[in-house]
């Protein structure tokens, strides 16, 4: 049985998420999110103490190996790198312009792959 997470929480994972995996999860999704959060705790062990694993998503010292986790569970097994609209706005607005200058600056080209 997946335990409750709370609104707080989840709007804090949310947000973690989006910075980190370019997943968005809008309130509609939180279900999806919650389902996703327990199995990953699950598959680290954690799932008798939710909440300090919820804690430790937020901890400005996660790991690689936890972003892989949580993925693997809020994805289904393709790419999950900035897949909403709203992400590859900001990537294509924000991100790619600065990237493209540094790497003329350069004498360089970027490559990107999808």
């Amino acid at each position: 049985m997946t335990k409750k997470i709370s609104d707080a929480q989840l709007l804090q994972l949310g947000d973690v998420v989006a910075r980190h995996l370019g997943l968005h999860f809008p309130k509609e999704r939180w279900l999806d999110l919650q389902r996703g959060v327990c199995g990953a705790a699950q598959e680290c062990g954690s799932q008798h103490d939710l909440d300090r694993y919820v804690q430790g998503l937020s901890s400005p010292a996660l790991s690689q190996m936890q972003l892989e986790v949580l993925a693997s569970h809020l994805t289904v097994g393709e790419t999950y790198f900035f897949r909403e609209k709203r992400s590859l706005e900001v990537f294509e607005r924000d991100i790619l312009p600065e990237l493209m200058r540094a790497r003329a600056s350069l004498g360089r080209a970027i490559s990107i792959l999808s």
